[in-house]
């Protein structure tokens, strides 16, 4: 297995760690970045990976690799420069597979370039697609409550809304194979500093209506001590509770499903088997991803103008 890592900040090195995990030591993982920051920043980790896998450096020069045939290629550069290195790497490299972190974009222009490629073997990185545990919950709620209106809520503190919020919508899509009609954003808060410098981040409440009436609304706020998904129908009846913290997901009918969400160090190999395998049902691939964030990007620019009496088209989030 060959996979190129574009972007080598902590999830990069996430995916790393989790390529690491196949007991093949002819596995080669090329890290490629503009800075050489993640070197220092990463050093004694690289050097445990080395003992497990070929780990190469890359430093900002596509000619290097142009002649390597890659498995997997992972962008997870920022989103301001996220669909740059897609379309460099489309030019310039060889690989089977492309695997785009979220958020994809944050600006109308690169989103209309993202609708617009040929998306047949571009896909986006949504990690309970492939979790075991929410392939389960995912299973039951299909089979047991398809003809459900759902209205699902989404509570927790720090959930950070502009980044995260791609993660929630796709789950209302596994589940409902529906997209977003219309995004409110009337309650969230004042945009605010992000952990990364040069970011921002976004608090309150975020109302996504969806095909069919299924309804989302994701609430990030200090009282919220854990995180969790509530699930009703359309009468406000309680169809599941899911509890990131405990670790359970409770049904009406009271069965339990128990797990937990894998971090990235510890699944990416699981994305790439997938792939590999054509269990491509278990990923996101780039026009449907694309189709569930068109409407949210949109919204969240829109807060952004109303809170900064502005009119970008473009927003620094990641």
């Amino acid at each position: 297995m060959k996979a190129l890592i574009l972007g080598v900040g902590n999830i990069g090195f996430r995916h790393a760690q989790g390529l690491s995990r196949f007991s093949d030591k002819t596995s080669d993982i090329y890290l490629f970045d503009v800075s050489e920051r993640y070197k220092t920043l990463f050093n004694k980790d690289i050097q445990i990976l080395k003992n497990k896998t070929n780990i190469y450096f890359v430093e900002d020069n596509f000619e290097k690799i142009k002649d390597i045939d890659f498995d997997i290629t992972i962008i997870s550069t920022t989103a301001d420069t996220r669909v740059h290195s897609l379309e460099l790497a489309l030019q310039k490299i060889k690989t089977k597979f492309i695997l785009i972190e979220k958020p994809i974009c944050n600006s109308i222009k690169d989103l209309e370039i993202l609708k617009k490629l040929n998306s047949k073997n571009i896909f986006i990185n949504f990690p309970r697609r492939y979790c075991e545990w929410h392939n389960k919950i995912s299973k039951k709620i299909k089979r047991d409550y398809a003809n459900e209106i759902l209205n699902v809520l989404i509570t927790g503190k720090n959930l950070g809304i502009a980044c995260n919020i791609s993660h929630y919508v796709d789950l209302m899509n596994m589940w409902t194979n529906t997209f977003p009609l219309r995004v409110e954003n009337k309650d969230l808060e004042d945009w605010k500093n992000s952990k990364r410098k040069g970011f921002f981040e976004v608090d309150g409440c975020f109302d996504i209506f969806f095909q069919n009436n299924h309804l989302l609304k994701l609430i990030s706020n200090e009282k919220y001590n854990y995180h969790e998904i509530n699930i009703r129908n359309k009468y406000m009846k309680n169809i599941c509770t899911i509890n990131y913290s405990k670790g359970y997901a409770k049904f009406s009918d009271q069965e339990m499903i128990y797990g937990k969400s894998k971090f990235q160090s510890e699944s990416s190999h699981i994305l790439y088997e997938n792939l590999k395998t054509k269990k491509k049902y278990e990923i996101s691939d780039l026009s449907l991803g694309v189709k569930c964030y068109d409407k949210i990007l949109c919204s969240l620019i829109d807060h952004w103008n109303k809170k900064n009496n502005s009119s970008v088209s473009e927003i620094k989030i990641t």
